[in-house]
């Protein structure tokens, strides 16, 4: 499986632009896949599914199974910054908003019980694609992060 990690940043003085984007690929064996129990949505989550796909099911578990080898493993993530896994036809990124304030944090477990519910289960087994988003308003610059998965 190829794991791709890309964070990318502007920063702005003097009225110049630096932009900086760095990517990890590795390739990891996959661990036995994982029973994950369906998560209560949070009050001020919301999740849509768009669009049409032919993404595997088995390759967004594999996703899942690598990101929650180590469940406890936790990600910071700064204004427009994201995470990217992606295996064969399937890809999940987790994105801070570009406005926010202070970094996100989340957790592998939080990453794989919403990939895996309601996103796979709701979008994916489906054939759309799926974004889920601690504000109701998806399309907008609200919020604090995306998580997506195509």
């Amino acid at each position: 499986m190829k794991l791709s990690t890309v964070f990318a940043g502007v920063v702005l003085g003097n009225g110049l632009g630096v932009a900086m984007a760095v990517e990890t690929k590795q390739s990891l064996a996959l661990p036995a896949t994982t029973s994950l129990a369906s998560p209560v949505l949070e009050k001020r989550d919301a999740f849509s599914c768009y669009g049409s796909t032919n993404t595997s099911l088995s390759d967004c578990q594999g996703i899942i199974d690598i990101i929650h080898a180590d469940a406890e493993q936790n990600f910071t993530l700064y204004a427009n910054v994201c995470a990217v896994w992606d295996k064969g036809t399937c890809k999940v990124r987790l994105c801070a908003q570009p406005f926010i304030s202070r970094p996100i944090n989340r957790t592998a477990s939080w990453v794989t019980t919403y990939v895996a519910s309601p996103l796979l289960d709701g979008c994916i087994s489906k054939g759309m694609m799926g974004v889920l988003s601690d504000h109701p308003n998806i399309n907008s610059h609200s919020g604090t992060y995306r998580l997506w998965v195509s």
